[in-house]
């Protein structure tokens, strides 16, 4: 089952929201996440997501400022120029996320950058902390293979 997010605009006779609609997990403590703009084979062994960080996407981490380059938090720029200088550096980024649901495996790849894989269950010594990285890719598993995150008791 294939699920594309379209606008309002695009769409004047789309009542409801889709199911591909909402965020694309990416931050682990200090970032910001994406927007999901497809969603593809739930709970299959390729389901897929695809999404972009958008406007708001920065505006809500920009509000938040968790590295203090705003004026509110003791740097030297507004929100809205936060936001400015990083949607053009990160407004044409894409975010891909890919799990075989059969064997629990999930992986993330972020813009141009190296794909991040992680399998489910975790072992017992397994680094979930927000450094590692692993907080996003469980939401990730959990999004596109909510059965089988349910069955490996992935939280």
């Amino acid at each position: 089952m294939r699920i594309t997010v379209y606008t309002l605009a695009a769409l004047p006779f789309l009542v409801t929201p889709t199911l591909a609609a909402g965020d694309f997990p990416l931050a682990s403590c200090k970032g910001w996440n994406g927007t999901v703009v497809e969603r593809d084979g739930i709970d299959t062994v390729r389901a897929t997501m695809r999404g972009i960080v958008t406007k708001a996407d920065l505006q809500e981490y920009w509000e938040r400022d968790p590295g203090g380059e705003t004026k509110q938090f003791g740097g030297k720029l507004t929100t809205a120029q936060c936001v400015a200088n990083y949607l053009r550096s990160e407004g044409r980024a894409t975010m891909t996320a890919e799990a075989n649901c059969r064997t629990g495996t999930v992986g993330y790849r972020y813009g141009d950058g190296q794909v991040r894989k992680a399998r489910f269950p975790l072992g017992a010594d397994a680094d979930t902390s927000c450094a590692s990285g692993m907080p996003p890719m469980v939401e990730q598993f959990k999004m596109l293979c909510p059965a089988a995150a349910k069955r490996l008791k992935v939280e």
